[in-house]
C-alpha cells in the first residue's frame, strides 16, 4: 500500500509540474507580452535601403535617421501600433561606396543597423 501511494503521489506531482511549466513557457514565448521593438533591413544583401520597424512595445512613435558616412541623408517619423510592423522605403540614389547607418529612436531607446553599399 505504501509503495502504491508513493508512486501515485510522485506521478501527481510530476504531472502538475509539467502542466505548470508548459503554461509558463507558452506565456514566455509570446512576443506580444514583451516590451520590445526590432529593426532590420528587408533584404540585407542587395542595394536597397528599405528597412522595417516591428513594434511589440507600448511606444508608438518612432524617429528614424539615415546617415551615409556620418552625414545625414534623410530622416522622418513613423507611428506604428503595438503588434504591427512598417517598412520604410528609402531611396539609395547617389549613395555609393559608403557605410549606411540607420538610427531609430523611441521613448529614449536608440537602436542602430548598418549596411555598406
Amino acid at each position: 500500500m505504501n509503495n502504491r501511494l508513493i508512486i501515485l503521489a510522485t506521478s501527481f506531482f510530476l504531472l502538475t509540474s509539467f502542466v505548470f511549466l508548459s503554461v509558463i513557457e507558452k506565456k514566455q514565448a509570446d512576443i506580444n507580452t514583451k516590451n520590445v521593438w526590432m529593426i532590420y533591413f528587408e533584404n540585407p544583401k542587395d542595394k536597397s535601403l528599405n528597412f522595417t520597424i516591428e513594434n511589440h512595445s507600448l511606444s508608438t512613435n518612432f524617429h528614424w535617421e539615415i546617415l551615409a558616412d556620418k552625414d545625414s541623408v534623410t530622416q522622418g517619423n513613423s507611428v506604428i501600433a503595438n503588434g504591427a510592423k512598417k517598412t520604410i522605403p528609402v531611396s539609395s540614389d547617389g549613395i555609393t561606396n559608403k557605410k549606411i547607418t540607420v538610427i531609430i529612436t523611441s521613448d529614449g531607446n536608440t537602436k542602430e543597423i548598418y549596411k555598406s553599399l
